[in-house]
């Protein structure tokens, strides 16, 4: 027993002995001094528990910082044996190797080193209470600039600048996938929560690799432009699909709880996901073939979405009319729908016998004529508002 424990325990037998007790071995054996003045039972403890209690707390705080003063003094030394090694290393890699490889990849050995020190101080300094979770953190981060470093200098050359870019985004949002599995929680919501970011993530990096190497695809399988588009929505609709499938269930949406709202919900959502997949179908089976021409394939996608827009305002205009919301000017609404109509004409039957520079200057004219028409309503309705007698 050390010096200070015994102290310790020196001291609160003296507390108890004042209070009227006398101490057995071990705290074990208690009776009163005066045989004549019994206390109650049910103080014994509590006087016992209390003292011993202020003691603990007493000793904790040293333990503590004996634990701190040896744990720092580990810390410091493992930072200057590191660096001392990363020392080390230099000199024998210069005097040794260095001049076989080039100024840059000299440069890369040396940086890939330090960052390896830098990740084994990351390790010692990291506080333990911070678990193993920010260690690997930390480990992940120096592993992705270790890995970005070497890709740079001793393979970047083999491919274009945008497949680099490419594979630099990637694999940073790998270290991002890896991260939310350490620290977003696997079951409940937050596993829902995992499973939707891992989604969003995956199609990111998917898109940032299919874009640049899809060229090297089309040497393996032939894709078109037009098949191009049709992979880049079909995997956009697959996100959707892994984002909102844990949330499906819970999903409860009321407006003044009145009934009709979550079905229209759904069926707007289920008309949107519709449209892109017939857009999938049509890039992958028929755009790219004859006879539909490449503005007739902008005429279908322009029809098709005026198709859906129809779909959705019979949905929600009887519902909004029986609430007596909804648009204050609902032929603005139609007239967007006939601009979408008059394009979709124009580009399956006209916009061949013109120049792309041409086609959008009609998209331009159209537009601002459209724009006109409907700023022109809403003028002429706010000065017929004005013109009306307020005077009692």
């Amino acid at each position: 027993m050390s010096l200070a424990r015994k102290t310790q325990r020196k001291r609160l037998k003296e507390d108890i002995s004042r209070r009227g007790y006398s101490v057995g071995f071990g705290f074990d054996i208690m009776k009163p001094i005066d045989e004549d003045v019994t206390p109650p039972p049910e103080d014994i403890p509590e006087d016992v528990e209390a003292v011993e209690a202020e003691i603990e707390e007493e000793i904790k705080p040293r333990r503590r910082r004996r634990s701190r003063r040896r744990r720092s003094k580990l810390q410091e030394y493992s930072s200057i044996g590191s660096m001392i090694a990363w020392m080390s290393f230099l000199v024998i890699w210069l005097f040794f190797f260095a001049s076989g490889y080039g100024i840059f990849e000299n440069i890369a050995v040396v940086l890939v080193a330090l960052l390896i020190v830098f990740a084994l101080n990351a390790v010692t300094w990291i506080p333990l209470d911070k678990g193993w979770k920010a260690r690997t953190s930390a480990i992940s981060a120096v592993v992705w600039f270790i890995f970005l470093i070497l890709w740079i200098v001793f393979f970047a050359g083999g491919f274009g600048f945008y497949e680099n870019i490419g594979i630099g985004l990637a694999s940073l949002m790998i270290i991002g996938a890896v991260n939310v599995l350490l620290w977003v929680p696997s079951a409940g919501e937050e596993g829902g929560a995992r499973i939707s970011a891992l989604g969003g993530i995956g199609w990111l990096t998917f898109i940032v690799l299919w874009l640049p190497f899809a060229n090297n695809v089309d040497i393996i399988f032939p894709i078109f432009p037009y098949k191009n588009v049709a992979i880049i929505l079909a995997s956009f609709l697959l996100m959707l699909l892994v984002v909102i499938a844990p949330w499906g269930s819970g999903i409860s949406i009321s407006i003044d709880e009145e009934p009709g709202v979550a079905p229209r919900l759904k069926g707007t959502m289920g008309g949107f996901v519709l449209w892109l997949v017939f857009i999938v179908i049509w890039m992958w089976f028929f755009a790219g073939n004859p006879p539909f021409l490449d503005n007739q394939n902008v005429a279908v996608i322009l029809l098709s979405f005026a198709i859906l827009c129809a779909i959705m305002l019979g949905m929600w205009l009887p519902w909004s009319r029986r609430r007596g919301e909804g648009p204050e000017n609902w032929w603005a609404i139609g007239l967007a729908f006939i601009w979408v109509l008059v394009l979709a004409l124009w580009f399956w039957f006209f916009a061949d016998n013109f120049l792309a520079p041409q086609n959008f200057a009609v998209f331009l004219v159209t537009l601002l004529i459209m724009a006109a028409i409907s700023g022109f309503g809403q003028w002429k309705k706010y000065r017929d508002f004005e013109s009306m007698d307020w005077d009692d």
